[in-house]
């Protein structure tokens, strides 16, 4: 669908708006910006993107008590010491994810800093083009309850994770693999804010029943079509106008 010159302006105004330093004192993004090594944002980065759903507040807070455990996450992966944090079994630590749940997810990152200089070349030695997200969850097992599996799924947290990975030249995303992925290529996080916005700008039309679509892997790519109307090269700095107007921060 087309978009009015109108409205290109204000999500274009409301992008810059709120893509600044100041994004990141409420946001999980903000956890990678505290480390220097390549391996350590990279970590932090996968463990604060896949806890973002609920309460900020509480996304914020639970990452916290992952990162107290270390100065250096990367080398506490290694090490297992998530294992000497989570070990109370099938017992909840956020949400309905459980300290069990933690471990398959760990291990995984710990199989990829075992077998690479960094995440992110263990995951380019393994993308065969495509969406990057989907490879990124192929590389976990089906039992890792943290990362999508559902082929229909919009993949919101990985999509998020891919935002903070691949923009460059940016106070919030840290674009450390914008070598060899292009940011033309990656897709909206599809979250309830944005979902809510683009619904309320018509962005995203109602569904043929006339609801309000869902949010799956389908309206996610309409939704990062549209917005390459505005910003060809970089359809995901749309995420800022769209989420930030959502949290209203």
């Amino acid at each position: 669908m087309g978009i009015s010159s109108e409205l290109k302006e204000k999500i274009v105004f409301l992008a810059q708006k709120y893509e600044t330093k100041d994004f990141l004192e409420k946001d999980p993004s903000k956890f990678m910006h505290r480390y220097k090594s390549v391996r350590d944002q990279e970590t932090v980065a996968f463990i604060a993107a896949n806890m973002a759903f609920g309460q900020r507040v509480q996304i914020l807070s639970h990452i916290e008590q992952i990162l107290a455990q270390t100065n250096c996450p990367s080398q506490w992966v290694q090490k297992e010491g998530y294992r000497d944090f989570f070990t109370q079994g099938n017992k909840s630590f956020y949400r309905m994810y459980t300290h069990n749940d933690f471990i398959i997810f760990f291990d995984t990152l710990k199989s990829m800093l075992d077998n690479s200089d960094t995440i992110g070349n263990y995951i380019c030695n393994h993308y065969n083009g495509g969406f990057l997200h989907e490879t990124i969850c192929s590389l976990f097992p089906e039992n890792c309850a943290l990362i999508p599996h559902s082929k229909t799924t919009a993949a919101k947290k990985v999509n998020m994770l891919l935002r903070w990975m691949v923009r460059d030249n940016s106070p919030v995303d840290i674009g450390l693999w914008s070598s060899w992925y292009k940011k033309e290529n990656l897709l909206v996080p599809l979250d309830t804010h944005v979902m809510q916005e683009a619904t309320k700008m018509e962005i995203l039309p109602p569904s043929s029943s006339g609801k309000p679509k869902s949010a799956t892997i389908k309206t996610t790519i309409e939704l990062t079509n549209t917005m390459k109307e505005i910003f060809p090269s970089d359809p995901v700095k749309s995420d800022f106008a769209l989420f930030g107007l959502g949290v209203d921060i």
